[in-house]
């Protein structure tokens, strides 16, 4: 088959129209995934930052997002022992510690989530991310009253507990 020139503009449009529904149908699941999630603006950052979500199907961001969660929950953790140590009142070293153990189960929960996902467990995986997202969760419940809870630690809570949401809905939109 011979292709003339009057036939290539033709296929070039085809091919970038093609190439445009693709990328938009990917846009769309991140787009679908977030807007089911507790925190879309977290997901909507976590994944498109990550530039493995191109073209990833919702297996891949569940990937992206367990990954995700897994760094931010080191880091906090991280964090809730730095403010463990300078702690100097009582009630907050008892709080921190207990922030610490939680951060732990989180960071050992999340840890599990890959052998659900890749055995196809989503069951599995809904249970232990729900898991996951009750540790940050019950850290923010030791800081009912004063004192207060430093900023900079909720709001890392916050953020992972948004990342774990979107593990959540995945598993959900997997198991549906």
């Amino acid at each position: 088959m011979t292709l003339s020139l009057n036939s290539a503009p033709f296929l070039i449009v085809v091919l970038l129209s093609i190439s445009s529904v693709l990328t938009s149908v990917r846009a769309d699941l991140v787009d679908d995934v977030c807007s089911k999630t507790q925190k879309p603006a977290i997901c909507l950052s976590a994944l498109r930052a990550d530039p493995r979500s191109k073209g990833a199907n919702l297996e891949g961001l569940a990937t992206i997002s367990i990954d995700a969660s897994l760094k931010n929950a080191q880091s906090t953790r991280n964090l809730v022992n730095t403010l463990l140590k300078q702690a100097t009142d009582p009630k907050l070293k008892t709080r921190y510690a207990s922030c610490l153990e939680n951060y732990n189960d989180a960071v050992d929960d999340i840890g599990g989530l890959p052998a659900f996902l890749k055995s196809k467990d989503y069951g599995g995986l809904n249970t232990h991310a729900s898991a996951a997202s009750d540790d940050p969760s019950t850290c923010d419940e030791n800081f009912s009253g004063p004192p207060a809870e430093a900023p900079q630690l909720k709001d890392a809570s916050d953020k992972l507990q948004g990342l774990i949401s979107i593990v959540l809905v995945i598993s959900n939109l997997l198991t549906g």
